[in-house]
């Protein structure tokens, strides 16, 4: 079986972190191994939320312990949620070196603004730079290149993405990009290709946390295994897209998540001549 291990936040209460990473590639056969980078009550883009923090080098550690059940090689890492520089520095240690690591910056969102703090903000960098793959959502895009994501239009996000992926040899994929109408445009770049698909943007009456790590448990999946950008990013976005909606739709089980009934209805468009 093969194996991803994911580092990022251990949720209680929600379908976030290391619980969506599990139940998505879970459901694709992965053997998960969790390391938390803290312990939360709940998704921080909620007022009330605990934390229980981890001693600083408790990630690596964990992972030298893994290393004594496991034989690590070629595997995939999956990094998520950092509270703080020690911890950050923690898998750091983990993922240098790595040959397939995705990275998701998590810093906030639209809706609930920054929810990290400023050396945070500062020292992802560092992690980002260890990266093969990166998965973030517009906000946390706009922040990393110092734009304003209200003013941020679609063509300068597509060409600073070109240019960034083609500066550090990574592939890029941008989630929920505010387009008109009412619509959601994701985004994968590399320093080759360029593409984008659009979707309905279904709304809810209470937030829903977890959305773009289960996105990015998908692509984890889908760009290692089709190694093809478009197709990744067609059936990423389909499939985040079926999801969301039977969550709307209080229609979800563990064993639909990923159905082969799911119908695939919007299609990927090339930015190849930026």
């Amino acid at each position: 079986m093969k194996k991803i291990i994911t580092i990022q936040s251990t949720v209680l209460n929600d379908l976030v972190g290391n619980q969506a990473a599990s139940l998505i590639l879970g459901n694709l056969r992965y053997q998960v191994l969790q390391i938390p980078t803290i312990i939360l009550s709940s998704h921080k883009g909620n007022k009330n939320f605990i934390e229980i923090p981890i001693k600083h080098n408790t990630p690596h550690s964990f992972f030298t312990a893994l290393k004594k059940l496991y034989a690590f090689n070629n595997d995939i890492f999956l990094v998520g949620y950092v509270p703080n520089r020690k911890i950050g520095n923690s898998v750091i240690k983990i993922i240098r070196g790595q040959k397939k690591v995705v990275v998701d910056p998590v810093m906030g969102d639209t809706d609930t603004g920054i929810y990290v703090s400023q050396d945070v903000i500062k020292f992802l960098p560092k992690i980002i730079e260890q990266a093969s793959h990166i998965s973030l959502n517009f906000f946390e895009w706009s922040i990393l290149t110092n734009k304003d994501y209200l003013r941020y239009d679609f063509n300068e996000i597509a060409k600073d993405a070109k240019n960034y992926c083609i500066k550090n040899n990574k592939i890029l994929f941008i989630r929920s990009i505010i387009g008109k109408n009412k619509i959601l445009i994701n985004m994968i770049v590399s320093n080759k290709e360029c593409f984008y698909i659009e979707t309905p943007n279904i709304k809810f009456k209470k937030r829903v946390d977890g959305a773009g790590d289960i996105s990015t448990a998908l692509f984890t999946h889908y760009i290692f295994t089709i190694k093809d950008l478009s197709k990744t990013l067609e059936i990423t976005t389909n499939q985040m897209f079926n999801i969301i909606k039977k969550i709307k739709n209080n229609k979800i089980t563990i064993d639909d998540v990923i159905s082969k009934k799911d119908v695939f209805k919007f299609k990927t468009k090339s930015l190849n001549n930026l």
